[in-house]
């Protein structure tokens, strides 16, 4: 048995679990339907010094889910987990961080084994625990991220109790080791993973490539191929166009994905149809989200969209579909940490009967003032969960969980009768840069040593530089100050 060397700091849990707040926003009601923040822990809200000292401020955990009333952040290689697989050599373990959906409590750390050993490896580049999420029957499904060397790969379930993993088979790229594989970054799994109660469709597109990959598996039944029993991959040959900033106009041409593309599986129209998959979303780094079915022909695509508002940047990927009292609403990330005004935001729409994207009708950017500016060093990904509900009154409502790796996570309620649910948190003082307690000059001088060097200043500011919420930090934070000590 490995024994461990080295455990998760006292400190670093100490502040984790004081962290989460309200982000301080006021969301307007949007006809009958009203959204409520209520917690959030990112570098926008926390400050960069609380928030660099969680476990999981750093590009290895990748995406977030929620089960069981928990946040899962998922950490594919926790170098605050290290274990010794010989004399000369240790590897990382994979972790998940565990959060209370309704308070952002910390509720501790989840290390993971498999075969009664630590999960994990001697190189972060191993991603193992890159994919996390719930199936439809409420089974936690965890897997890897795979190269373009990596022929076939293990889908596992977690037991939350233990942290044991338990392979439920292999998934095959490719029939021999020769043929040319593309990279997996992100998964997606619809049904029942275990096949016990249902069949199971698991979906990937290839990395850098126009390929589009797919198992399934009966009730009851192994994985096979998934593209009509023949083919484990497809090639797509009908893109949409991507977004061109310039002329701000759908004109961009693309033949392959881009980095990190995300795949999201749609839920059939009725009972016999429900995990057939027969539609998807891809998501990827050159394109916005486009609709397929399952011949890989394009269904519908933000090519459709005129608004410019509406149209997610370059680079970012993620997005869910889910419904409210017989209403149609997607969540889709609008942009990266690089998105000026928007960095690690997400826009919630409104689609019709035909679930159309050109009759898109936006609600809210949530948050409204952003998790974050931070790199995620190429991660891409943006999680996004919504999970319905029914309150005491019969009122139908969803909460909502957004996490961008390395800039933060918040969760949000939304309904025709939500509210609070109860005094918010401690909330940041407004424009108290530097942490003192009061709004004086001393504020003003450190958002100017923000502007003129960031990378710099930015680890030795507790409070937030962005003090007028535009998801910049210039001139007209420094005005913002200002008024404020003038009480203007």
């Amino acid at each position: 048995m490995k024994k461990f060397l080295l455990f998760l700091a006292t400190g670093a849990l100490t502040i984790s679990s004081m962290m989460a707040i309200t982000d301080g926003q006021t969301y307007e009601q949007v006809g009958d339907y009203k959204l409520v923040n209520d917690w959030v822990i990112s570098r926008v809200h926390s400050g960069e010094l609380a928030y660099n000292a969680l476990p999981f401020a750093n590009n290895y955990a990748r995406r977030a889910t929620i089960y069981n009333g928990e946040v899962l952040i998922a950490q594919t290689c926790s170098p605050q987990h290290i274990y010794q697989i010989n004399d000369t050599t240790t590897g990382m373990q994979c972790v998940l961080y565990r959060y209370s959906v309704e308070n952002g409590d910390y509720l501790g750390v989840l290390p993971l084994t498999l075969n009664g050993e630590p999960y994990g490896s001697t190189a972060q580049s191993s991603l193992l625990a890159n994919n996390i999420g719930v199936d439809h029957f409420g089974h936690l499904w965890l897997a890897q991220y795979t190269s373009e060397a990596t022929r076939e790969f293990n889908i596992y379930t977690v037991d939350m109790e233990t942290g044991a993993l338990e392979s439920q088979g292999v998934l095959v790229k490719a029939e021999t080791q020769e043929e040319v594989c593309a990279r997996i970054d992100y998964i997606d799994v619809m049904g029942d993973v275990t096949r016990e109660e249902a069949q199971c469709n698991v979906m990937g597109a290839g990395a850098n490539s126009d390929l589009i990959y797919r198992w399934h598996a009966e009730q009851g039944s192994d994985w096979e191929k998934g593209f009509d029993g023949e083919d484990y991959y497809i090639q797509i040959v009908d893109f949409p166009r991507g977004w061109d900033s310039v002329t701000q106009s759908s004109s961009k041409e693309i033949t392959s994905w881009g980095f990190a593309p995300f795949i999201k599986m749609c839920l059939g129209e009725d009972e016999s149809t429900l995990y057939d998959a027969e539609l998807f979303w891809i998501d990827g780094f050159y394109n916005a989200p486009a609709l397929y079915m399952v011949d890989g022909n394009m269904y519908d695509s933000f090519n459709n969209v005129e608004s410019f508002d509406l149209q997610p940047e370059e680079g970012t990927n993620g997005l869910t579909e889910f419904h409210l009292d017989g209403k149609n609403f997607m969540l889709y990330s609008k942009a990266q940490y690089q998105g000026d005004g928007h960095g690690c935001q997400a826009n919630l729409v409104e689609l019709d009967e035909s679930l159309a994207l050109s009759s898109m009708q936006k609600y809210w950017q949530i948050p409204a003032d952003s998790l974050g500016h931070t790199s995620d060093s190429g991660t891409r990904i943006h999680s996004f969960e919504v999970i319905p509900g029914v309150d005491e009154e019969g009122n139908e409502y969803v909460t909502i969980l957004t996490y961008k790796c390395n800039n933060g996570l918040a969760v949000y309620r939304m309904g025709k009768n939500v509210k609070p649910h109860g005094e918010p948190g401690p909330q940041p003082l407004k424009g108290d840069v530097d942490g003192s307690g009061i709004v004086d000059v001393d504020d003003v001088n450190a958002v100017i040593n923000l502007i003129l060097n960031f990378d710099e200043y930015k680890d030795k500011y507790p409070g937030v530089g962005d003090v007028d919420g535009s998801g910049i930090i210039d001139v007209d934070d420094v005005n913002e100050i200002i008024n404020i000590i003038l009480g203007a």
